[in-house]
């Protein structure tokens, strides 16, 4: 292969103090947004920024060597181990000690899986696999680790993508770089559920990069060229980061946005200075550049493990800024005594790949002996162990899942199991959320008299105006309930219940001033209390390190309290009939948590057993909730 084959702009992909700035943007960017800050909402684009400049990075690299017969496979693989291995395998050994000290045997289960599929860079096939919501996600102790299983993916496929394409000419890897952005692209928009994830998807972000290291940029050339650029870039960057957030729809089509901003620094600075390229090699932008790698790695579950540790379950400005300068000191050590080392080659090759291949294989039987014993369960007496089971508790079974709740895993809705007609009985259709879900059981067990019939979906309030459903099925569900299975099945009484927020009052109001004019009879449950960490946790700790005072301190008694009584004060003025599970829950400032029998009332931090379910339904009164038959 001719060394004269392709001509790259030969120090386009050197160092760069400007992409070590863009790299402090994408970690601060990641780093504020988990740490909570609302501002960042988008801050989670900042990992697209990191495969970008990779792609930019690394296929300039590898591009060279091919070009000039110089690309080996075991030397660049080598040097991508002394990069991100040993600094990984530090944070997964020191974080798998912390773990061990602070989750509950089902959690630490999964994390060992977790675990296993990190240190063999399969993180992102794990999480795919075990995909959930974000809340679902946010306490996983090692979700970021999906990047590295990418990135680590990228790296072997590459070089293999830039000999095949280097074989048609500069025409051919152009063309061809292009054709698999595009394939890429494709397969975000039509595969969702995997393009999160998964690196086909997630590919032509890296070849972005890429394609700016190899082809021919004469523009940039041109100060103003240069100049629009990086202000068109950072732009795009900075909009990206403000104006996306947790529920905007992503990757598919707006992950462009952020990319092309990157890619647009990145190629304003490859034709000399830039007002841009300037601001990011400020001293403190250059620093957390370089450390910006173990960051990374640390600062998620330093986030995690604190919020699973503190009572509150949040954190609040004086922690976030523990967190963060905690994270910063942990990555710039591991920078300095671990990265910085192996990098740079004081460590010899064979000690590297055995060493790597000995921790990897000690952190993978790790993972197994934590998985085979269930978590490690012995680390707590019996009472404790009983207790934290019930952070496994079938809470889907509660809620009739796969039947009558419908959820991202299960959307079917089984109308001959759901809608009892129910002869010669008052006809009570419960519709909502999950909350609405977990008191069908106790309805049903405790109004025999009563046909109860139950549609409920998760994170769908029972409003006739969807504003916040969390899945699309939800206004559809809702509609069909209010216009079709009402009408069909006929209804003596509807009930509403849900996770109530102060936001929904509004629809609220609205839908029952709407049902009220129809004639149809009501009853509203209202907000059930909750903590701010499952409570069979904060149960454990009081077992098994006399955290008593834990529970109080993570309770939002005032919060759904007060919202308690503004919803009772909004039943009563439109005259509805209202029950407060609220104040069934908790007298004052105690609250209960056992079943008469010692059994825990809650599974999370607001969801009922089936105990708790039959306890508070039976507690609601309405003429048309029939305790017995005649």
């Amino acid at each position: 292969m001719g060394r004269g084959l392709i001509s790259a702009a030969p120090h386009r992909s050197d160092y760069r103090p400007d992409i070590e700035g863009l790299r402090a943007v994408a970690v601060g960017a990641v780093l504020l947004f988990h740490l909570g800050f609302e501002t960042i909402s988008g801050g989670f684009i900042g990992v697209d920024i990191f495969f970008v400049i990779s792609g930019f990075l690394i296929g300039g690299i590898v591009f060279r060597e091919i070009e000039g017969g110089t690309f080996r496979f075991g030397a660049y693989l080598m040097r991508r181990v002394r990069r991100i291995v040993p600094v990984m395998l530090l944070v997964l050994a020191a974080v798998t000690v912390a773990a061990c000290a602070v989750l509950m045997p089902t959690e630490l289960e999964g994390y060992a899986w977790s675990l296993g599929f990190s240190a063999l860079f399969l993180a992102n096939f794990h999480f795919w696999l075990h995909r959930g919501t974000y809340a679902e996600s946010e306490h996983e102790v090692l979700l970021h680790m999906w990047t590295l299983g990418v990135e680590g993916q990228f790296y072997l496929v590459l070089p293999l993508i830039l000999i095949v394409l280097m074989r048609f000419g500069r025409m051919g890897v152009l063309v061809g770089l292009a054709a698999l952005a595009v394939a890429s692209a494709a397969a975000s928009l039509h595969y969702p559920a995997a393009s999160f994830y998964m690196l086909p998807a997630r590919l032509w972000e890296f070849i972005l990069g890429v394609f700016i290291a190899v082809a021919p940029l004469p523009l940039v050339h041109l100060r103003w060229v240069r100049e629009l650029l990086g202000v068109a870039g950072l732009a795009c960057i900075a909009y990206a980061a403000l104006a996306f957030h947790v529920d905007t729809p992503f990757p598919g089509w707006r992950a462009a946005i952020p990319c092309l901003g990157a890619a647009a620094v990145i190629a304003a600075g490859s034709g000399g200075e830039t007002l841009v390229g300037r601001a990011l090699q400020v001293t403190p932008m250059r620093f957390l550049g370089r450390i910006s790698y173990s960051l990374y790695l640390w600062h998620w579950p330093v986030i995690v493990l604190l919020l699973l540790g503190l009572p509150a379950g949040e954190l609040d400005l004086e922690l976030q800024l523990i967190a963060a300068g905690l994270s910063v000191a942990l990555a710039a050590a591991s920078w300095k005594f671990v990265e910085e080392p192996f990098r740079r080659g004081r460590v010899g090759r064979a000690m590297v790949g055995r060493g790597s291949a000995a921790v990897t294989a000690g952190l993978v039987a790790i993972a197994l002996a934590l998985s085979f014993t269930s978590g490690w369960p012995q680390r707590f007496t019996e009472r404790g162990q009983d207790l934290a089971a019930y952070m496994e508790y079938p809470i889907n079974d509660v809620f009739g899942s796969g039947q009558c709740f419908i959820h991202h895993r299960s959307q079917t809705f089984d109308q001959q199991a759901c809608l009892v007609r129910g002869d010669n009985k008052p006809r009570v259709l419960l519709m909502g959320d999950s909350h609405a879900a977990h008191l069908a059981p106790g309805l049903i067990a405790s109004f025999p008299g009563s046909a109860v019939s139950q549609v409920t979906a998760a994170g769908c309030r029972p409003l006739i105006e969807q504003q916040r459903a969390t899945y699309p099925f939800c206004g559809e569900l809702m509609m069909k309930a209010y216009s079709d299975y009402a009408a069909e099945h006929g209804s003596d009484l509807i009930v509403l219940a849900g996770r109530w927020e102060r936001g929904d009052l509004p629809g609220l109001s609205s839908t029952l001033k709407q049902l009220k004019r129809e004639g149809r009879a009501l009853l509203l449950i209202g907000p059930a209390a909750e903590w701010s960490q499952f409570v069979p946790r904060l149960l454990t700790l009081a077992q098994e390190r006399q955290q008593d005072t834990r529970l109080a301190d993570s309770m939002r008694l005032e919060e759904r309290g007060e919202l308690d009584r503004d919803m009772a004060a909004m039943a009563a003025e439109l005259g509805v009939p209202y029950a407060s599970i609220h104040t069934m829950q908790c007298d004052g400032e105690q609250c209960r948590y056992f079943s008469p029998d010692g059994a825990p009332l809650l599974v999370d931090n607001s969801h009922f057993t089936f105990e708790a379910s039959k306890l508070y339904a039976s507690q609601i009164e309405h003429p048309a909730l029939i305790r017995a038959m005649d």
